[in-house]
């Protein structure tokens, strides 16, 4: 199992994610550090609401961290990207080099090579995870009392649960990958994107636009701090949940696949 997740890591240049990564993570470590949030000094270049409701002018520290939070907010949402784009790509690296046909005739459990494409994507969303919570420690470290603060706070309780929505993209199209090949996975993948295209453009035809228009996080931030508790059982059972899914997902393409030769061209 180790080596079949070694070769997944190897099919999607993981040692050059790493080092981009990393280099990423330190470039923002020295950012933070260099325009802390915890300077109270004011400054004309911008406005904010006090607890009042009245605007003043913000403090030095303010515009930074509504400058820097966005980097952590950007990351949560590229983190969603990986997943779905790694799974295409370590079963299009199976395929040009014939891997599965290799493994087959290995003794391995007959679900090996199935759960090693299933643990490994779990692996990355979870190291995913782990990489923004770092981000966020690191801006949390010298933050001051702001909004921007406030706000990374809350919507950081949701991280897991929103980061795991990258393994429903993921349980949707492994099965059709590892069935398939990722030829005419792609083909299944592209008409469900363009029915859920042709849905979203009808909405935006002829449903209701008023709840985008209306729409301030400020709102939902509020609603977490007056009822933390509902906001805390969100949190623990939408990844319990996400996780079932995509156990279950795997158990639907073991099925699938039980004794069925391997033939994929790709």
């Amino acid at each position: 199992m180790a080596g079949l997740l070694y070769k997944d890591f190897i099919g999607i240049k993981g040692r050059w994610i790493v080092l981009i990564l990393t280099g990423c993570t330190l470039f923002f470590l020295i950012l933070r550090f260099l325009f802390p949030g915890n300077v109270t000094t004011v400054t004309s270049m911008g406005m904010t609401e006090n607890e009042a409701g009245e605007l003043v002018e913000m403090s030095v520290g303010e515009l930074r961290d509504s400058m820097l939070v966005q980097l952590p907010l950007l990351f949560m949402i590229v983190g969603l990207y990986p997943a779905t784009t790694w799974s295409a790509a370590i079963c299009r690296h199976d395929e040009k080099n014939k891997t599965r046909q290799y493994t087959a005739a290995l003794p391995l459990d007959k679900n090996a090579y199935i759960a090693s494409k299933y643990l490994f994507i779990g692996i990355a969303v979870y190291s995913l995870f782990s990489l923004d919570t770092i981000w966020i420690m690191i801006f949390n470290s010298v933050a001051g009392d702001t909004n921007s603060a406030e706000c990374l706070m809350v919507l950081s309780q949701f991280l897991m649960a929103f980061l795991g929505l990258s393994l429903i993209l993921a349980a949707i199209e492994l099965p059709f990958f590892i069935t398939f090949g990722v030829k005419k996975g792609m083909l299944v993948k592209t008409a469900i994107l363009e029915g859920a295209a042709f849905l979203a453009m009808a909405y935006l035809f002829f449903g209701n636009l008023a709840i985008f228009k209306n729409f301030d996080i400020f709102i939902f931030i509020n609603w977490c701090e007056e009822h933390p508790l509902i906001a805390v059982l969100i949190s623990i059972l939408s990844p319990v949940a996400e996780l079932f899914l995509f156990w279950l997902s795997y158990r639907i393409t073991c099925r699938i696949n039980h004794n069925r030769e391997v033939e994929i061209n790709g």
